[in-house]
């Protein structure tokens, strides 16, 4: 990945690498194995980053960023131990403490609702036989029918309401931006935008990852990799781009089509 965005855009501004070694000083054979990957040929990272540096500014890119694609190429993460078994009998107490919480409040909301519920009938009843002593046994049916019909009111109600509660989660959330761009790469891809003519960003995507930019205005992106660049403005895909490894420049939302980047003359 380092090499091929080197490689890459030593070829857009046609420069011959032997001319661009003699004139950093830096030996050929060292700029010949970073275009390669041949990591093993080159000197230890303390000089390599520097080189990388010269040679990065040379063809105007960001060097810190091919620097850390070098880092992360001869430094894989270090995947983290998993934890001692000290650790995880520690955790196991706590762990139970909460599932007997968790049971104890469950048998305390079901009693809870036993004993609450036949409540509201037997107050019915009370009441009825103070008031109506010669009254037939379906009257306290009869009384708790209201306050049935009130309960599923109430419910349909909730029921209505936590549905647009969801609904509402659902929708998008509404900023004081006036558009949105997700950038995903599909394969890896370098990109410089600019945001409303005053910010610019200057990124390496590999495959797999994305971003999402906002911008009140619009953007105006200069893409290294075309056919590697899945872009989607306002929520609209905008199609496909160029071809793998083509350099494009695209503005939105004034440019409907990318147009092929034409090589520095400088």
């Amino acid at each position: 990945m380092v090499g091929e965005i080197l490689k890459k855009r030593r070829e857009e501004l046609g420069q011959d690498l032997k001319e661009i070694a003699h004139t950093l000083k830096i030996r050929y054979d060292y700029l010949k194995a970073l275009e390669a990957e041949d990591f093993e040929k080159l000197p230890v990272p303390v000089y390599t980053k520097g080189y990388i540096r010269d040679y990065a500014k040379f063809l105007d890119i960001n060097p810190d960023i091919i620097i850390k694609a070098y880092m992360e190429k001869i430094s894989p993460p270090v995947i983290e131990k998993s934890l001692p078994d000290e650790t995880a009998k520690e955790k196991k107490p706590v762990r139970k403490y909460i599932a007997v919480f968790i049971i104890l409040l469950a048998i305390a909301g079901a009693y809870f609702l036993f004993s609450s519920s036949p409540a509201p009938e037997k107050r019915e009843i009370t009441k009825t036989e103070k008031t109506a002593p010669s009254a037939q046994p379906e009257q306290p049916a009869q009384h708790a029918g209201p306050v049935q019909e009130k309960e599923v009111k109430r419910e349909t109600a909730l029921t209505v309401k936590k549905t647009e509660e969801g609904s509402k989660k659902e929708r998008p959330e509404i900023t004081a931006w006036g558009h949105v761009l997700d950038v995903s790469a599909t394969d890896t891809t370098w990109l410089l935008v600019k945001i409303d003519d005053t910010e610019t960003k200057d990124m390496l995507l590999k495959q797999g990852e994305s971003v999402r930019l906002s911008a009140k205005q619009g953007f105006s992106l200069k893409i290294g990799n075309a056919g590697g660049t899945k872009l989607i403005y306002d929520g609209k895909d905008i199609g496909a781009l160029g071809e793998k490894g083509q350099v494009i420049n695209l503005s939105l939302p004034s440019d409907k089509n990318a147009n092929p980047d034409t090589p520095r003359t400088d």
